[in-house]
């Protein structure tokens, strides 16, 4: 179902191009909002009841192996409360 702007709506477009424009039914007071196709296409996706995140994660897991996040070095995150006690209770930093 395609409508066709209000003189109104157009206008309220054109004042700020980057912005939703919201819009309020007088009847219920519902507030909705009015963004351009493209943007709505691109977040679509996060809207239907089909998504899942979990779908993401062999984009997340390539994209933080090619962050440098597979190296061995980074294990030191993975136990860092752990070595930072052991640093701070080291004699080297109590005579600091």
């Amino acid at each position: 179902m395609t409508q066709l702007l209000t003189e109104e709506q157009a206008h309220a477009i054109a004042a700020r191009p980057d912005e939703p424009v919201r819009l309020v039914d007088p009847k219920t007071d519902e507030v909705f909002v009015l963004v351009r196709a493209e943007v709505y296409e691109r977040v679509r996706s996060l809207l239907e009841d089909d998504y899942d995140i979990r779908e993401t994660y062999p984009a997340q897991f390539t994209s933080a192996m090619r962050a440098g996040w597979g190296d061995p070095a980074m294990d030191d995150y993975d136990n860092y409360d752990e070595a930072y006690r052991k640093l701070c209770q080291s004699p080297e930093a109590k005579s600091s």
